[in-house]
């Protein structure tokens, strides 16, 4: 029992005892670059250890009714240790003890929550996974932006926690269980169980941005700084995706309840969408995206093929990963200058003359954000239409397609921006610092 319950948590405690290392390490005043190397190192052995758990296909239950490890749990945890990878190889100017403590903070939360068997644990894990990322938006900013935006984004998730305790203590007056196995009965269920279903949906979904609980996500993301602002877009919403997969994973959605979470996805797909259109900064237009992608996500839920695991692992995988790529990229064309902004698409005016390399990953990141063939981002999208219309859901997919191609203008406008002829970037740079802020 003890080896099995060592080893199905193994990445759990990599990351917890990477949390200590670095708190010592702080407290010993080491070289700072270290916390990134350290953090970096972990999460290659953790995706190692997770890789060999998949291939010998192991599953276990360490905690009966509470926690659970099984190939869900395990694809997920994969995502997220990736995401935290990635972040840690495109950051490379992201020092500091703190930032990388924070961010291990949220990814154990995030692991907490796939590993949930029970609405106990998954409470703790999306908490865990909450107030790190709060605490990342105003570490180190003193700037009013980024205060309000973090409060916004704190109020907002606090709403969101409030719903989804309403949620589970109707669910367990239904049901008599806190198990997310038995969540299926409420879900499918009327009256108080379904009010139950629909309250712990959208404390979810106010985490999520879905609109119209997205009102914390354009400020929140402005306001952070571009590394932070990567976190929220990837790590901390690609959990918050999973814990509803974690949830749903095996449930057939009431007609009703189907309806209306196919709405809110084309509601958020069109207007992610059009107001991601007259942007002119990057954070500002990725937190509209996000609230189109969620749009997606969630739209994935009506599913009723069996297909929804897949096509939510490789929405979430391909979402996450392209906006790192995109934020990285973005920081190596715009770094941040005294005074202003880091993120002005007028920054990226003719890059590519200048660094070809970041400008043609730029433009390949949104690319697939956008969903054109044959990028990762396209085949996300194809997958989720597909099992939608073969649940026979053929109107609402039609309506959500339609509506992805407002968001073609927004990732062309930036992949035409790099590669402009007439803009010199100097006379562009030149042009920015001129401009009041």
């Amino acid at each position: 029992m003890g080896t099995d319950f060592f080893y199905a948590l193994l990445p759990e405690q990599g990351v917890l005892g990477l949390i200590l290392l670095l708190m010592v390490l702080e407290m010993l005043r080491r070289d700072p670059r270290v916390a990134r190397l350290a953090f970096a190192a972990v999460m290659l052995a953790g995706l190692g250890v997770l890789m060999q758990q998949l291939m010998g296909g192991f599953s276990a239950e360490p905690v009966p009714g509470e926690v659970q490890v099984d190939r869900l749990a395990l694809l997920g945890k994969a995502v997220l240790m990736a995401c935290s990878l990635a972040l840690a190889l495109g950051f490379t100017h992201a020092s500091g003890f703190k930032f990388w403590i924070l961010l291990a903070s949220a990814l154990l939360g995030g692991m907490v929550v796939l590993d949930s068997a029970g609405f106990a644990t998954l409470f703790i894990g999306i908490e865990l996974l909450s107030l790190p990322a709060f605490a990342l938006m105003v570490q180190g900013q003193g700037h009013t932006p980024a205060s309000e935006g973090a409060f916004k984004y704190l109020l907002m998730s606090s709403v969101g926690t409030a719903l989804l305790l309403f949620g589970i203590s109707l669910a367990y007056g239904s049901t008599g269980s806190l198990a997310i196995a038995d969540f299926a009965r409420v879900l499918s269920g009327s009256g108080p169980a379904q009010a139950a279903g629909l309250l712990v949906l959208c404390g979810l979904f106010v985490k999520a941005a879905v609109f119209p609980f997205h009102g914390w996500a354009p400020d929140a993301y402005a306001g952070a700084r571009l590394p932070v602002t990567a976190v929220l877009a990837s790590l901390v919403k690609a959990a918050v995706v999973l814990a509803l997969l974690r949830i749903t994973a095996s449930v057939v959605l009431e007609a009703t309840v189907t309806s209306l979470v196919a709405a809110l996805g084309i509601v958020s797909i069109v207007f992610g969408n059009v107001a991601a259109l007259g942007q002119k900064r990057l954070k500002r237009m990725l937190a509209y995206s996000s609230v189109a992608h969620a749009g997606y996500m969630i739209f994935a839920l009506v599913d009723s093929t069996g297909s929804r695991i897949e096509d939510l692992l490789w929405y979430v995988a391909f979402y996450a990963f392209g906006t790192l790529l995109a934020c990285a990229a973005f920081a190596r064309l715009s770094p941040a200058r005294e005074g202003h902004p880091d993120d002005e698409l007028a920054a990226l005016d003719g890059q590519f003359a200048r660094r070809p390399l970041a400008a043609l990953l730029l433009a390949l990141a949104v690319l697939s954000l956008a969903g054109m063939p044959p990028f990762p981002g396209f085949f996300a999208k194809l997958f989720v239409f597909k099992s939608v219309i073969a649940s026979g859901h053929l109107v609402a997919a039609i309506a959500a397609f339609v509506g992805s191609f407002l968001g073609l203008a927004v990732y062309l406008n930036i992949v035409l921006r790099l590669f402009r002829s007439d803009a010199d970037p100097a006379t562009a740079a030149t042009r920015l610092r001129a401009e009041p802020h």
